[in-house]
């Protein structure tokens, strides 16, 4: 028989248990990574007759609008290639080339047409 003492704790063990909150068991689903393919990277281009080029920019005359004059800086890669360039000659007034760059940006990723030789 329990007396008043046992059943005052077997209702405050009851009342303890209930509320202290039992465990979760995380559920745990593995599928396949889903794989989303990046858009292709883009380039722009712009074709023209170069107006001047130096060491550290080229202007260009575009082709199809002559009223359209870009000026270009290089990217750190271009501009070991535009001093090799300039060293045999550079680009002369005249000469067509076509500018790749990131679009939105004036800032040439590669140059494109073989410089005029030199006089």
């Amino acid at each position: 028989m329990m007396t008043k003492n046992n059943c005052t704790l077997v209702l405050a063990a009851a009342l303890i248990a209930a509320a202290v909150p039992a465990p979760a068991h995380a559920q745990v689903q593995t599928t396949a990574p889903i794989i989303v393919k990046q858009p292709k990277h883009k380039f722009e281009k712009f074709k023209g007759s170069v107006l001047s080029a130096t060491g550290v920019a080229i202007m260009l005359q575009s082709v199809d609008n002559d009223k359209l004059v870009r000026t270009f800086q290089y990217s750190p890669k271009m501009q070991d290639k535009m001093r090799q360039i300039i060293d045999q000659g550079g680009y002369q007034y005249g000469d067509k080339v076509t500018i790749v760059t990131e679009p939105g940006s004036d800032v040439a990723v590669n140059i494109k047409g073989k410089p005029s030789k030199s006089q």
